[in-house]
């Protein structure tokens, strides 16, 4: 009779245990992935792996799966990435305006900052591309030219601010707010000078009333015989003013004084300009002035071409990682495990990959399962939907999300 009971409770302990590490092996871990539609990765891709933080080599595991997988991969050292790796460079869509026949222009330094191409698009929709040839960061004023051999029709001629504005004097805003939302046509605001200095009384700027919105960076303002008193610049930030005051401010908006953009012209440009004045005689003639600056858009090719075979272009991907590991009497095992794949040249995120819960896989098993889940759908072009796949060996749920 007591044989028979040890057996039973052998029987009911045995069947909790394995009860138990059945649910730790298959029921209690989960894995999340996600591949962005948009992001396509051929066999030229190159892999990057850093190796920074990695006190049992997780690195190593990386490195050889993607090698399994058949595409080239190396090891760089974390330091040498930049941090979040953000995007380089940054798109911007700003205003600007000609102020000589040969297409010399003006808008503001930040517009322009970190721009490998620049794009001008006219009021009557040519395209061509410019460069930067000075810049005054200080007072965000940057002077533009075009790249080729370029005629403007109409250009804006720059005055003194003393010598053609007042406090009150009516002023017009010619540029390009949130041209990706109202479209790529020039709007015209009006207002007033408010006051003849800027924030905290700077006296590099002023004041004015007339509305302004993301984009209208680099605006001319125009007083009312349409000379350039200056450069619209920036605006009380809306958050600031309500954690300061409680209110959100009312067009309160600043520009930069003209005289300062004067400063920015050599001797020979300014006689340039002198001597081939602007007929600026309306509205209409200083909207044709005005111009659209594209920042990095990539949207524009000088030099077309055609080709009659098709070549991956090649993307070089860097692979960041963290996890929390521990010692389970056998090997190292992972509770949670992120993995990211990164554009290097946009700094987005093409691929995510997790792992989290409890298992005892050893920590090779777990990276190499997530290697697995997101190459399936990142190299199958299986992007576009949200299956959920389960596994035979554990539960396993990876979503591909449209991002």
């Amino acid at each position: 009779m007591t044989n028979m009971i040890k057996k039973k409770i052998y029987s009911y302990v045995r069947n909790i245990f394995l009860i138990i590490y059945f649910c730790i092996v298959t029921g209690c871990t989960n894995s999340f992935s996600y591949v962005a539609s948009n992001n396509t990765l051929s066999k030229n891709t190159v892999f990057t792996v850093a190796n920074e933080n990695d006190p049992i080599g997780v690195s190593t595991v990386i490195l050889e799966g993607i090698a399994n997988l058949g595409y080239q991969a190396q090891m760089i050292h974390a330091k040498s990435i930049p941090q979040r790796m953000e995007p380089l460079p940054t798109s911007a869509l700003g205003s600007g305006f000609f102020i000589s026949r040969k297409g010399m222009m003006i808008t503001n330094a930040h517009v322009v900052k970190g721009a490998n191409s620049i794009v001008i698009q006219t009021v009557n929709g040519e395209h061509f591309e410019a460069k930067v040839v000075s810049v005054d960061k200080k007072n965000d004023i940057a002077i533009m030219q075009p790249i080729e051999l370029y005629r403007a029709k109409k250009w804006l001629p720059l005055s003194f601010y003393k010598q053609n504005a007042d406090l009150g004097d009516d002023i017009k805003i010619v540029g390009y707010p949130l041209s990706d939302i109202l479209g790529q046509k020039p709007r015209v605001t009006e207002g007033i000078i408010s006051a003849e200095v800027g924030l905290m009384d700077d006296p590099t700027r002023f004041q004015f009333s007339a509305s302004t919105q993301p984009g209208s960076s680099g605006s001319p303002v125009l007083n009312s015989h349409y000379k350039v008193i200056g450069i619209a610049t920036e605006k009380i930030s809306d958050l600031y003013a309500i954690k300061k005051t409680g209110s959100i401010p009312q067009n309160i908006n600043f520009a930069v004084k003209a005289d300062y953009a004067r400063m920015l012209l050599s001797s020979d440009e300014e006689n340039i300009i002198a001597s081939s004045s602007s007929k600026v005689n309306s509205l209409k003639d200083a909207v044709t002035s005005t111009v659209l600056v594209n920042v990095n858009s990539g949207s524009f090719s000088r030099k077309p071409s055609v080709s009659h075979v098709s070549t991956p272009e090649s993307k070089n991907v860097v692979i960041t990682y963290s996890y929390l590991y521990n010692w389970d009497v056998f090997h190292y095992t992972l509770s949670r495990f992120n993995m990211e794949w990164i554009d290097k040249s946009s700094g987005k995120v093409v691929a995510n990959g997790n792992f989290s819960g409890a298992s005892l896989q050893s920590y090779v098993d777990i990276v190499q399962s997530v290697i697995t889940q997101v190459s399936e759908f990142i190299f199958n072009d299986n992007y576009g939907y949200s299956p959920v796949v389960t596994a035979s060996c554990r539960n396993v749920k990876v979503s591909i999300c449209i991002i």
